[in-house]
């Protein structure tokens, strides 16, 4: 009586704990489920987010060239299904009969073109079917499983398909299932600290199925985060009313989203770099931030085309005699010719440059510092900011912090596409016109040349440059402390530069 008592406490614990898992787990619409590098694009798959939907793109501080969707089921293989099934002794005969009914509805809900791969797994994996999309094949591998008295292991097992997987050239969503009585260690291998760290840099979503065996909690609760941490969920097989619950669990994502990103080609040089992603749907937003190895592309320059080769004929042509020497006086004439027109091409370019100098009047103050806005042939005019009349100067700002950054990211707190990603090895320029590194050329309150941030000592430093609206630093993005920067102030992650009515958020790594 007592252990029945036991056992109906073990299993209301993992209950309660799998419930909360689960409604943590479940991706939301818009979430990344998983991603792929091509040889030119960028593809992302994305919890469907329903009908009406836009997506939003940059790469590192580009917008993406073009984007392009469409739900999975148009590829010919729209999805690879792994299955990783722990067939020890631990697995109660009472589970074994449910364990086979999942598997095989799994295969006969599958998708036109799904690829199945089922194997069981003791300290190394055996396949027992791989890449089939044909039920009677796939019926018969789970029909012939025995279980089997053997240790499984389960970390180091999955860490080794994941490197499988990865080193796969094709792109397609892939999402694992996995039944066991938990995640188990080796002594010496591979920890479960290691597996998860493996995971957030390259998800794919894992579907967990517990059963209980003994006081199994720790290895059911190490199992259950794998699906916590890739977004998708978790099942304790006596808690579940029948089958069909985890099939149609599954199957949440048979219609996700595949996103084809096609960077700039200037972005495309091997380089890692960050990929924001913001999909709208309904009137809420999801961000979704990774970083990837970008494609390499090597830009080929035309060659000229050769000229074809004289054909020689017998046949004889009268010409004159060509002159031994050229004539020394045409010789002088055509330096004479030469020399004239690049003085005369140095006077105008001196020219050009006085007008534009003396096109500035400081007496002006709606004109930006004498910058003209690159391309546009006129003058930015910087906007006054509402609160620009109400502001005191608070003199210089001094925060300190203990850090030797090497890049600098500001990102629009009310606009988190706008996200700019530079390194500091010289002075980075911040403005309105096109000779800023990190160009803000979609608000009129920036000035030119608003601001240089610069590294200095093993710390950062902004100088504000901007006569019109200044250059304000808060301390956070809730907090006001801080003020006009008057000379230069320090920078450090998590402050807030406050330019014209831009609020850019400051990390330094």
């Amino acid at each position: 009586m007592r252990n029945q008592w036991g056992k109906c406490l073990i299993s209301g614990i993992l209950a309660a704990s799998m419930c909360c898992q689960v409604a943590l787990a479940a991706a939301d619409p818009g979430q990344i489920l998983g991603f792929g590098v091509g040889d030119r694009d960028i593809v992302l798959y994305l919890q469907n987010p329903g009908e009406e939907y836009e997506i939003q793109c940059q790469v590192g501080t580009s917008e993406a060239e073009k984007i392009e969707s469409y739900v999975i089921t148009e590829d010919p293989v729209p999805m690879e299904t792994i299955i990783l099934l722990d067939n020890s002794l631990s697995v109660a005969d009472k589970y074994r009969p449910m364990i086979n009914t999942i598997i095989s509805e799994l295969a006969a809900n599958r998708m036109n073109g799904e690829q199945f791969t089922v194997a069981t797994f003791s300290d190394q994996i055996t396949y027992l079917i791989q890449n089939s999309s044909d039920y009677s094949q796939i019926k018969q591998a789970v029909d012939g499983i025995s279980y089997q008295n053997q240790e499984t292991y389960l970390t180091d097992v999955l860490y080794d398909v994941l490197k499988e997987l990865n080193s796969r050239e094709n792109i397609t969503l892939k999402r694992i299932v996995i039944i066991s009585d938990g995640v188990d260690n080796k002594t010496i291998g591979y920890t479960k600290e290691e597996l998860y760290a493996q995971l957030e840099k390259t998800p794919y979503p894992i579907y967990t199925i517990g059963c209980i065996y003994k006081s199994n909690n720790e290895q059911l609760k190490n199992m259950f985060a794998l699906s916590r941490i890739t977004g998708a969920e978790a099942y304790l097989l006596d808690e579940v009313p029948d089958s069909m619950t985890i099939v149609n669990g599954v199957a949440a994502i048979n219609q996700a989203v595949k996103v084809t990103i096609t960077p700039k080609e200037r972005d495309c040089d091997g380089t890692r770099k960050g990929i924001n992603v913001i999909v709208t749907s309904g009137g809420q937003s999801v961000r979704n931030a990774i970083e990837v190895s970008m494609p390499f592309i090597t830009i080929k320059e035309t060659q000229p085309e050769e000229s074809s080769p004289a054909v020689m004929t017998t046949a004889a042509v009268e010409t004159e005699p060509m002159p031994q020497k050229f004539p020394l006086t045409y010789v002088l004439i055509a330096a004479g010719v030469l020399l004239a027109v690049v003085i005369a091409v140095v006077i105008i370019l001196v020219l050009r440059k006085k007008e534009k100098e003396n096109a500035f009047d400081p007496a002006d103050p709606e004109i930006d510092e004498g910058k003209v806005a690159s391309g546009e042939g006129k003058k930015h005019h910087t906007k006054l900011t509402e609160e620009k009349n109400q502001r005191k100067k608070n003199g210089t700002v001094y925060m300190w912090e203990n850090h030797t950054p090497n890049t600098l990211i500001l990102t629009d707190i009310n606009n988190p596409i706008k996200r700019f990603e530079v390194p500091l090895e010289v002075p980075v320029l911040v403005g309105y016109n096109s000779n800023c590194q990190i160009r803000l050329n979609y608000d009129e309150t920036i000035s030119g040349e608003h601001c240089s941030i610069y590294e200095e000592g093993g710390k950062v430093y902004v100088a504000n440059k901007s006569k019109t609206n200044g250059t304000i630093l808060h301390a956070n993005a809730k907090s006001k402390e801080g003020g006009q920067i008057v000379g230069t102030a320090e920078l450090y992650t998590g402050c807030v530069l406050v330019l014209g009515k831009l609020n850019m958020k400051v990390e330094i790594r």
